[in-house]
């Protein structure tokens, strides 16, 4: 028999102690407890693991014991029954070293909303990648729960890019395995120019036609934006506001009307969301974004604004930082809170604090907050909370604020995606947040942020709130000379 301390075993193989326990107790490793935090195994059962895991012997302090009596787990322990682990392919790990570099600590699991859910937890998905159990991660629907908020890696003591790897997950997916209808939304977008398949005539009628209701309504001398050439701003638009709610796409139009702004809408390939990066497609991911940059020299366009502070903003500006660098030189970028925050403190759109009232908090979306801050170098934490401030000044922050917020539980793909259940349990931690703010409106700058908020999570948790996106919030609070 060969007596081994858990320590040695779990440093050779590169797992935590608590690993070996859980295998001992599972039967996986059969082991027998002795004093002093060692272990009691079969000199055959110690050869096969050496094998299996190409341990070295030699760098043990190993005891050898007369033979004892096996627990009858181990008796019974088959051949085919022990799990074989197969070195990892490099498809899934940028870095070799985060085998060494996590330290299964939990911090990650700790900041997760969805740990524990189908039994696994950020540090789990490390640790199999780790020991080649990529076909597990590709079958497990857990990886499709994450919101890719990145709460994980701000929490991750050692920098491993845990989002990074849940993405390379999804896209090494089969693609008639994403859940959901996200691919179809890819695929419809690729061939008709946005993610629902609307006609392109149809989208320019809609767009006619609301502008004409918008010269009814006391807009005198508004025009149909589609196709203006040499406009200054470009806005792409989310498919779902002209499919489901349209009256929503004249938040815009009125700060523009407002500002006196040069701007137009593509009439194709006008698509503001990118269900290419929920995905992992990153092919996809690109041509969709190059359609933009396209859009951006036909249209003769001085800037492109991203048209919410979600997934939006975020998936076109790391497609255009990654893939069209050279083209960012030809137009500038902007999001909505640089664009919203200049027209206040210039005085191109005036705004009356009074209208609203209520108790008011603002909810930071992961995207533009979070996650722009590790890749862009710059989260948009205080910008916005100045534009919610000139608008309600009635105003109290969540806690736990700014980078450190939690994700609404909508993002990634999540709102789009058959996990509903799974969903509305990861909001608990963002009704939480809101209902011990005291708050009687919810500003969100994020199109999933809003609709999780308003449309999930205020029924599921009871929450007494109104709910508005940051640019509704403005254009409720302008003031014109036809006092709309």
């Amino acid at each position: 028999m060969i007596v081994i301390r858990i320590g040695q075993l779990a440093d050779q193989l590169g797992v935590h102690r608590n690993t070996i326990r859980n295998w001992i107790r599972s039967g996986r490793l059969p082991a027998r407890s002795m004093s002093g935090k060692r272990y009691l195994l079969t000199e055959s059962d110690f050869t096969r693991i050496c094998h299996e895991f190409g341990i070295d012997r030699s760098a043990l302090k190993l005891k050898h014991v007369p033979g004892a009596p096996l627990m009858s787990r181990e008796m019974g322990l088959l051949e085919e029954n022990v799990r074989r682990l197969n070195p990892p392919s490099g498809r899934l790990l940028a870095d070799p070293s985060w085998g060494d570099a996590c330290m299964t600590c939990g911090g990650c699991a700790s900041a997760c909303p969805i740990a524990g859910v189908d039994g696994m937890d950020p540090r789990k998905l490390v640790r199999m990648a780790v020991l080649g159990l990529e076909e597990d991660l590709l079958a497990s629907q857990w990886p499709w729960k994450c919101t890719l908020c990145g709460k994980c890696e701000r929490a991750c003591p050692q920098g491993i890019e845990l989002v990074a790897l849940v993405h390379r997950v999804r896209g090494l997916r089969d693609r008639a395995r994403v859940p959901g209808p996200l691919h179809k939304g890819v695929l419809m977008c690729l061939e008709r120019g946005n993610n629902l398949g609307i006609p392109g005539g149809d989208f320019v009628s809609l767009v006619e036609e609301m502008a004409s209701e918008m010269v009814e309504e006391g807009y005198e001398g508004f025009q149909s934006p589609i196709d203006v050439t040499g406009a200054n701003i470009l806005l792409p638009v989310n498919s779902k506001e002209p499919f489901a709610e349209p009256d929503d796409m004249k938040h815009w139009w009125k700060i523009f009307y407002a500002a006196g702004e040069s701007w137009t809408i593509p009439s194709i390939n006008w698509e503001g969301v990118n269900w290419g990066y929920f995905t992992g497609d990153e092919r996809s991911l690109r041509t969709i974004v190059g359609r933009l940059v396209e859009n951006m020299y036909r249209l003769e366009c001085k800037t492109l604004l991203l048209p919410d502070g979600g997934h939006s903003y975020f998936a076109t500006r790391y497609g255009l930082t990654r893939w069209f660098s050279q083209d960012l030189k030809n137009f500038k970028v902007i999001s909505i809170f640089d664009l919203l925050l200049d027209y206040i403190e210039s005085g191109r759109i005036k705004i009356d604090p009074s209208r609203h009232r209520k108790l008011t908090t603002y909810t930071d979306p992961c995207n533009c907050g979070r996650k722009s801050l590790k890749i862009f170098g710059h989260g948009y934490f205080d910008e916005a909370r100045a534009i919610v401030r000139k608008c309600a000044p009635n105003f109290v922050d969540l806690y736990p604020t700014g980078a450190d917020n939690y994700c609404c539980g909508a993002g990634g793909g999540a709102w789009a995606m058959p996990f509903k259940e799974e969903r509305v349990f990861y909001g608990r931690f963002k009704a939480r947040q809101i209902e011990n703010s005291g708050a009687g409106l919810v500003v969100a700058a994020c199109h999933n942020c809003r609709d999780q908020i308003m449309k999930s999570l205020r029924k599921e948790y009871d929450l007494r709130v109104d709910v508005k996106y940051i640019w509704e919030l403005v254009a409720d609070s302008l003031v014109t000379n036809g006092n709309h």
